[in-house]
């Protein structure tokens, strides 16, 4: 959880911090120990920024960065300019909330400089997206404000929100004992992840947004209740499409965020319990008070509640989001942490989530990729089976192919999954899989991640890369090799596993005038391994320009 500095930060002749203070001096060090360690000045923390441009606001979150501990926000800025509104209602962003958003970007990077923030990262999610005018909208950024702003894709503000809410909620039950929902609605639309001890299972991004389903209903004129139940029938259509994709029944815990949730939080003060997590919101006082919300329109709820006119909007679409989440599972309270896509930002930032590792990410998305063979009904034994002699093949072949550990844990995935396309229709399943797999969602994975897994999943049999086709042809030059690479060490790990009986468990790879040489330890008659392997390293000798020979290892049983 993030600490908050709630006074203005304090400026130093010296600068923005003050100097720090050697507790012990070197004579009285001398004194007490003949052979002392110079005393150690604590390395004043570093400033960093982070800058959120959501459908309905834009956020700057400025914090002293230490690696020894969590950051330390100094300074938050929000303006709210409803981005969404233009995208969501006719795909492109006007001149005027183009013209908003460069005047309030100006602004938070006058903050940013006064406070000397070197390193930032700045995103853009849905509303700019899927605006047909994005690309010229973050040069006029760039140009006006000498900002660099990232757009990011669903599968990163997933990511990102739940390394937020990792640090927020460590050691709440919540992420410890059973299943947990975790719920981010934001302006353009909802971050549904399905926890499994603290490990996100499955993730997406959902037409949920508050701002994206007002605009839904701007065009229509009836009455406040006919609109909230267009509003209550299109949100119930959503959720039915998430819950045939994840298990909500068996969730325990329900983790919302938002601007929303606390105001929620707020109004049923008496029933709301503060936590070192944050805030709990029982069940049914949370229902009451949604149906109590709905019967107010916004101009009610700018009067009675105060609110301002673009949170009065809002209001109702992303509570009604909640509600209807939160019935279709087990959960009896909401957790609402401090924690936000911004607060994702700082940690990385920070590195304060360095400390998990690579390791620790690798997991996550492993987690989700076998989900998704799960649903697909894969064969579990043969994929880890592949996958294990994957990362043998691409381990030992690291001089030849020059690729990195994201290329690994991308052939990882497509390991797991190459056969998934069987659940449609065992003739052509590799096609199959292409495609099923360049429409799902693993968690960490962007669209361009998971374009590669499906083309590599493809050319694990059958035909090799063709410029006829269209997937693979999209990828530009490069990604098109890494494919080729990827593609072929499955091949060849694929053929290895032939009899999908697992009798091979691991494998050697030496060079011999000129050949590779494939020693195979296992258990069996591995005729058919070795027929598979000779006929599917075509792409391989392609690629890297050297013929493959298969020899059994003096370890087979």
């Amino acid at each position: 959880m993030f600490v908050t500095a709630m006074s203005p930060l304090l400026v130093y002749a010296s600068g923005p911090f003050p100097l720090t203070r050697v507790s012990l001096s070197m004579a009285s060090a001398r004194q007490t120990d003949p052979s002392p360690e110079p005393p150690r000045v604590q390395e004043a923390p570093s400033v960093v920024a982070a800058v959120d441009m959501g459908a309905s606001a834009i956020r700057l979150v400025v914090a002293e960065a230490n690696a020894a501990h969590e950051p330390r926000v100094i300074e938050e800025a929000t303006r709210g300019v409803l981005l969404g509104k233009d995208t969501f209602s006719h795909g492109k962003l006007d001149a005027a909330t183009m013209e908003a958003t460069l005047k309030a970007l100006e602004g938070f990077r006058r903050i940013m400089d006064t406070y000397g923030v070197v390193h930032y990262r700045a995103v853009a999610t849905s509303a700019v997206r899927e605006a047909e005018n994005c690309d010229t909208f973050i040069d006029r950024i760039r140009l006006r404000t000498g900002l660099e702003v990232e757009v990011i894709d669903g599968s990163e503000e997933n990511r990102l929100t739940y390394v937020a809410v990792r640090s927020a909620l460590a050691g709440h039950e919540a992420l410890v004992e059973g299943d947990a929902l975790l719920v981010g609605v934001g302006g353009g639309s909802g971050d549904i992840s399905f926890l499994r001890k603290g490990e996100p299972i499955h993730s997406g991004i959902y037409a949920l947004g508050s701002v994206r389903l007002r605009q839904s209903l701007s065009s229509y004129h009836g009455s406040h209740e006919q609109k909230v139940r267009l509003l209550r029938r299109q949100i119930h259509n959503v959720v039915e499409d998430i819950r045939r994709e994840m298990p909500l029944r068996e969730a325990r815990h329900f983790i919302a965020l938002g601007t929303h949730l606390r105001f929620a939080a707020e109004r049923i003060s008496g029933e709301t319990h503060s936590t070192a997590h944050g805030l709990e919101i029982p069940k049914a006082p949370f229902l009451a008070f949604c149906d109590q919300i709905m019967a107010d329109d916004t101009e009610r709820l700018v009067e009675r509640e105060r609110l301002p006119q673009a949170e009065a909007e809002t209001l109702v679409p992303a509570l009604l989001a909640c509600r209807e989440l939160l019935v279709e599972t087990a959960a009896e309270k909401i957790v609402v942490p401090e924690a936000s896509l911004c607060g994702g930002l700082l940690l990385e930032l920070t590195r304060v989530e360095q400390g998990h590792g690579i390791e620790d990410f690798r997991r996550q998305v492993l987690a989700s990729a076998s989900a998704l063979g799960e649903k697909y009904r894969y064969d579990v034994s043969h994929a880890r089976n592949v996958a294990h002699l994957a990362m043998r093949l691409f381990d030992q072949m690291r001089p030849e192919h020059g690729l990195s550990d994201r290329h690994r844990l991308l052939l990882e995935v497509a390991a797991l999954l190459h056969d998934v396309g069987i659940y449609v229709n065992l003739k052509g399943h590799h096609k199959h899989a292409e495609y099923l797999l360049s429409v799902s969602e693993v968690f960490g994975l962007s669209r361009e991640d998971m374009t590669i897994v499906a083309c590599v999943a493809r050319y694990h049999r059958r035909a090799t890369p063709q410029k006829s086709h269209l997937t693979y042809m999209s990828l530009d030059r490069d990604t098109r090799v890494g494919v080729n690479k990827l593609a072929s060490i499955l091949r060849l790990a694929n053929a290895l596993d032939a009899d999908h009986l697992q009798k091979i468990k691991d494998v050697r790879l030496s060079f011999e005038e000129g050949t590779w040489v494939v020693e195979a330890e296992g258990a069996g008659d591995l005729t058919m391994e070795r027929l598979a392997s000779l006929s599917r390293s075509d792409l391989l000798t392609e690629v890297f320009g050297r013929r493959i020979a298969f020899r059994e290892g003096p370890g087979r049983i």
